[in-house]
């Protein structure tokens, strides 16, 4: 004969299982409102075919992020209470400051005028290169698809991704030197500066594009960012 007490030991048990989980999973979701409430990062967009990507994969990540032109105000910025900004890549080429196009010399402009945490993607990130005092070229060999990048600095965006990983390429142009106060964290065999970022501002920059579904890291990049930024805000 079964014994009843002994049942509802075993019932009262399951319940406060199951009453824990629960729990769990609210706070989980209350974090995940409270990501999306107070974490804004617009994605200043430069005619690139993934810029959009970029910012559905920070929404993915539960950020308030949209598509906004370089040559928005910063008051605009100021009165969203933005967070941080990711710059997209484009086509262009940003080896000379002089010659810039318009949409290219305004995100230039914001780059040295925003105090926020920035994160900027192929041509932009030759653009803080030049914007910074380093130099930009016609790549060696361009980079088209599928490049192994390898890590030499797992600091801040990079973290957990050493030794290497594969990332998506699509530039003919690269940075030939790093501007000053830049260091470099990593570089493919035919890129040298694959990632970089400022020794004291939160600045970062990436030839590859971590946007796409290709780069198999790409979103630990974006939460290593997301990191960076929590702790500017903290700070």
């Amino acid at each position: 004969m079964e014994d009843p007490e002994r049942h509802c030991r075993i019932y009262s048990q399951d319940w406060r299982f199951v009453t824990s989980l629960l729990r769990h999973y609210a706070e989980t979701a209350c974090d995940h409102r409270v990501r999306v409430a107070l974490t804004t990062i617009p994605v200043v967009y430069v005619k690139g075919q993934y810029n959009h990507l970029i910012a559905r994969r920070l929404q993915e990540l539960g950020v308030d992020s949209h598509l906004m032109p370089p040559s928005t105000p910063l008051e605009k910025f100021e009165a969203m209470k933005a967070d941080a900004l990711v710059m997209g890549g484009g086509p262009q080429s940003v080896r000379s400051l002089a010659a810039l196009s318009d949409e290219l010399r305004d995100a230039s402009n914001l780059m040295t005028k925003i105090k926020l945490p920035m994160l900027c993607i192929c041509v932009t990130h030759q653009l803080m290169a030049t914007t910074f005092g380093g130099t930009t070229n016609l790549a060696r060999k361009p980079e088209f698809g599928p490049v192994e990048v390898s890590v030499s600095d797992e600091d801040t965006i990079l973290a957990g991704l050493k030794p290497s990983f594969t990332a998506w390429e699509s530039h003919n142009d690269e940075i030939v030197a790093a501007p000053p106060r830049f260091k470099v964290l990593a570089s493919s065999d035919n890129c040298t500066v694959q990632a970089m970022r400022h020794e004291k501002m939160n600045l970062f920059g990436v030839q590859f594009h971590p946007e796409v579904y290709h780069t198999l890291k790409g979103a630990d990049v974006f939460k290593n960012f997301l990191k960076v930024v929590d702790d500017y805000k903290r700070s």
